[in-house]
C-alpha cells in the first residue's frame, strides 16, 4: 500500500465485501468510497471513510465481523473488524489482533474464510 491512497486497500475491500453478507446495501457503496485516514496502532488499524453528515440518519450501526476469519500470515491467531456505520455508508473500519500479538499493517497473503 502506498502512503496517500485514497481508495480502500484490497485488503480493506475484501472485509468490506464480507460485512456485506451482513449488510447488503453496503455493497454497492464500497467501490465509491474515498479515504480520508489511515491510522496504525500496533496491533490494529482504523481506515476513516468519508461520508456525508448533513443527512439526517436513522441508525448507526456498528457491525462486528463475527461470520468471517481474518487471517494473515505474520498475525498467527488472525485480525478482527468492526465498521462503523451511517445508515449503510461506512465510515470506519476497525481492524484489531487477537492475543497479544502485533501488527504492522502489512496484509500479503491474506485470506477471508467464512466462520461455521
Amino acid at each position: 500500500m502506498r502512503p496517500g491512497q485514497l481508495h480502500p486497500n484490497e485488503f480493506e475491500r475484501a472485509i468490506l465485501r464480507s460485512f456485506g453478507s451482513v449488510l447488503p446495501s453496503l455493497l454497492p457503496r464500497i467501490d465509491g468510497l474515498q479515504v480520508l485516514s489511515r491510522k496504525f496502532t500496533g496491533v490494529g488499524s482504523f481506515t476513516h471513510f468519508q461520508h456525508d453528515e448533513t443527512q439526517p440518519v436513522a441508525d448507526e450501526p456498528q457491525l462486528g465481523l463475527n461470520h468471517a476469519e481474518i487471517h494473515v500470515p505474520t498475525v498467527p491467531s488472525g485480525l478482527g473488524a468492526v465498521l462503523f456505520c451511517r445508515g449503510d455508508y461506512p465510515t470506519c473500519l476497525e481492524l484489531f489482533t487477537y492475543g497479544d500479538e502485533a501488527w504492522d499493517g502489512v496484509y500479503d497473503g491474506f485470506s477471508i474464510h467464512p466462520t461455521a
